[in-house]
């Protein structure tokens, strides 16, 4: 493989970048002019695409594409292409994954043999690498590895899923022409995923006339990029829990009961682990009892919630409206199942989850203005921001790494006068920072209590010398 100017470059295909048409051109695997053929039926002609000197893929027509699977999903008239395995390079050529791969492996014996990498992150990168490649060879052959999602983002050394962890993930799974099912964004740290190769849809109905335009459009809205799907319906409840139901032929002692030991509102109706059949609650049995006194346990069952069943991925957002009107739905899995029950007291609990150490953090940066407004003059923080290499506009617009650089100043700690270690408190106050940030960005998983303590911890501490 040539030695080309891009290789220092090239690291961050381990870490967080997608691999592009342009690196394969970079790195000598594929070159513009290059003919692409993608055999979407046997026996029909192949899909057609020239690698173009821009690293796009230019269709006949003239029409031309970033991305190998919006090209696949507009030539094939569907909502979705896996672009890297569909093309391939010649009629009897390598597909792009291949040349992916094999540019990733080049990759990561580079990072190896890299003498600014450490022992230790090389030997990461391989294990994450080979990991990788192993449920790639799984998923084809129908047996795909399967991982908590807290095993599977262990890969790559992390606990919690932010924006830029996710990111990451997003990116190397692509890389490698994977996806988890179910999305490991969308559910709890503890539930069991899958890494599969990514399903294709079928054709779309409406482009059996107009093919051309209707799969164009439908192509660019296609991505090959990542996006946030914020706090999804599964992030509410532990996987762990199971849905608590009755059959249709229950009895009102059952459902009853079923309430009761669980200390449940209301229970499902299930006629079967896919078909909700309704749901049975404190309020339905009492007005069954009130519209007539000898009232069946079938006159009970509150077949709306039949119209109350959301995906596991949904977010929050879209049905909290639902959620205020009737006060619980049902969730489906990946598997198409009913899996759980989502109620306004899990929205109340999750609020509270989050919220906690979003006012810790707001008492804490108030308490840390007010504390360096009153002890030291502007000039002085100032000062002390320029040192650290950090921009200085205001007092009232400090954030808190200009908090950390002012106090851990020699000078400005001394002038404070606590009988505390700087190092040790400027050290605690750099981790909150990172949880900090965590909360800001609207991290899907809770900050762990332990993390809540320090905040805690850390407040009652800087109240307790601010009051000496």
């Amino acid at each position: 493989m040539p030695n080309t100017p891009s290789r220092p470059r090239r690291k961050h295909l381990l870490n967080g970048r997608r691999v592009r048409i342009a690196d394969l051109i970079d790195a000598g695997l594929l070159k513009p002019g290059d003919e692409l053929f993608f055999q979407q039926r046997i026996g029909d002609a192949p899909h057609q695409a020239t690698v173009t000197d821009r690293a796009r893929l230019r269709l006949p027509d003239g029409r031309e594409f970033s991305t190998p699977s919006r090209a696949g999903a507009t030539v094939a008239g569907r909502r979705a292409v896996a672009g890297w395995s569909a093309w391939q390079v010649g009629r009897n050529g390598p597909s792009l994954h291949r040349l992916r791969l094999e540019l990733l492996q080049d990759v990561a014996k580079e990072v190896g043999a890299d003498q600014e990498t450490s022992h230790e992150e090389a030997e990461a990168v391989r294990h994450r690498f080979a990991t990788l490649e192993a449920a790639r060879a799984a998923a084809e052959s129908d047996q795909p590895r399967s991982f908590t999602v807290r095993e599977f983002i262990g890969l790559w050394g992390l606990e919690d899923r932010d924006r830029m962890a996710t990111a990451q993930v997003e990116a190397d799974l692509a890389n490698h022409g994977l996806t988890t099912s179910p999305d490991f964004r969308a559910v709890s740290l503890d539930r069991i995923i899958r890494v599969v190769t990514p399903p294709e849809q079928d054709e779309d109905e409406s482009s059996t006339e107009g093919s051309a335009e209707t799969a164009e459009a439908i192509a660019d809205e296609l991505s090959e990029e990542g996006v946030d799907i914020g706090l999804t319906l599964e992030n509410l409840f532990p996987h762990r829990m199971s849905l608590v139901s009755v059959p249709p032929s229950a009895t009102f002692e059952e459902a009853i009961t079923a309430m009761q030991i669980n200390d449940y509102s209301q229970v499902a109706v299930l006629a079967n682990s896919h078909q909700l059949y309704g749901s049975v609650s404190w309020e339905s049995i009492a007005a069954a009892k009130h519209r007539n006194p000898n009232a069946t346990f079938s006159d009970a069952i509150d077949r709306g919630a039949r119209d109350r069943v959301f995906d596991y991925d949904r977010r929050l957002l879209d049905v909290l409206g639902t959620l205020q009107q009737h006060g619980f739905i049902f969730v489906r899995d990946d598997q198409r199942k009913i899996s759980g029950i989502v109620t306004a007291a899990d929205v109340v609990r999750k609020y509270d989850e989050t919220a906690t150490p979003f006012f810790l953090i707001g008492e804490i940066d108030q308490e840390l203005r007010h504390l360096i407004v009153n002890t030291f003059d502007e000039e002085t923080v100032k000062q002390a921001c320029l040192a650290a290499k950090l921009t200085f506009k205001s007092l009232e617009t400090m954030s808190i790494g200009q908090y950390q650089a002012v106090l851990n100043n020699a000078g400005c700690w001394a002038q404070l006068g606590w009988p505390l270690n700087r190092e040790l408190f400027i050290a605690r106050l750099d981790e909150l920072r990172k949880v900090r940030n965590k909360v800001m960005h609207f991290n899907p998983d809770p900050v762990r209590p332990a993390e809540v303590a320090k905040l805690r911890h850390f407040l009652d501490l800087i109240r307790l010398y601010i009051g000496s």
